[in-house]
């Protein structure tokens, strides 16, 4: 990995990929996107991504800040002396989830990798944070539906009830008029 010295971190003339072997990367990258195998296709990595985000959004935020946190600590730690502990990374990942505000900057290229991809998904995990996990959602749903039928028809009873009571003060009002 590449090595930004401290005091030309966050300075754009110098390339956090410095050093790093993208002739090597390739080959690997096209393999991953051409694979014929479709558990290991870009589609299925996506859906299983989406799947997990929606399965229980908060427990996919937490993950992403201390598993992100945890491995952009990895990937600086030697490189980056802003980067003291794993709080620094737990704290640099949980910032990008919003303002992206921190004294610390990735110094490599997986630091970078790292920030990159939490700041192009991350805002959109933290928005969905509070929202009912999947199976509650569906229940929910569900539940929805039921109360909505079961609503459906008690209005059906209640008017079939106001109907059978205005008949009767129709009989009884026949049977006053027919007195007088």
């Amino acid at each position: 990995m590449a090595y930004i010295e401290p005091d030309k971190i966050g300075d754009p003339r110098s390339s956090p990929t410095d050093g790093l072997a993208l002739d090597v990367l390739l080959p690997l990258a096209i393999g991953f996107l051409t694979s014929p195998d479709p558990d290991v296709s870009i589609s299925s990595l996506k859906e299983d991504l989406r799947r997990l985000a929606t399965e229980d959004p908060l427990d996919s935020l937490l993950v992403t800040v201390i598993g992100g946190g945890l491995a952009f600590y990895m990937a600086e730690r030697d490189h980056n002396p802003a980067c003291k502990s794993p709080w620094d990374g737990i704290l640099y990942i949980a910032t990008s989830l919003s303002v992206g505000y921190d004294n610390l900057f990735p110094a490599t290229a997986a630091g970078h990798a790292l920030a990159a991809a939490v700041h192009s998904f991350g805002p959109a995990l933290a928005d969905r944070a509070f929202d009912p996990p999947a199976a509650v959602a569906v229940a929910a749903a569900a539940a929805t539906a039921t109360a909505a039928s079961t609503a459906a028809a008690a209005s059906d009873d209640a008017a079939a009830v106001n109907r059978a009571i205005l008949a009767r003060l129709e009989d009884i009002v026949r049977l006053l008029e027919a007195r007088t």
